[in-house]
């Protein structure tokens, strides 16, 4: 399900999962209903109906999971989300991977 980000000239790096899951994003000017279309523990790429203002905070929440993060640039429907923090390997498995994710020990 993850694929690797390989784009020339870019500087992502990280593992990316491209998902078509519905999220909540709440900013200072209300909640919106998107769709997510990649994520990854760094951030995420969703689509939304209503506009979203642009550089400001946010939260993602989907389910029980929640991050916070700033929204770096906006396009006609597209968003894109820097997580405030990277998000620990086994969260962002457990919320957007339907394998289950072993324990470590």
């Amino acid at each position: 399900m993850f694929l690797e980000a390989i784009e020339s000239g870019s500087d992502r790096a990280c593992r990316r999962s491209h998902v078509l899951m519905t999220a909540m994003l709440m900013t200072p000017a209300g909640a919106a209903s998107v769709r997510i279309r990649d994520i990854s523990t760094q951030g995420a790429q969703l689509w939304s109906d209503s506009p979203v203002p642009t550089d400001c905070d946010a939260i993602l929440k989907r389910g029980t999971f929640f991050a916070a993060g700033k929204i770096v640039w906006c396009s006609e429907r597209s968003i894109g989300v820097k997580f405030y923090r990277e998000l620990p390997d086994a969260e962002f498995e457990s919320a957007f991977n339907s394998r289950p994710v072993p324990a470590r020990g």
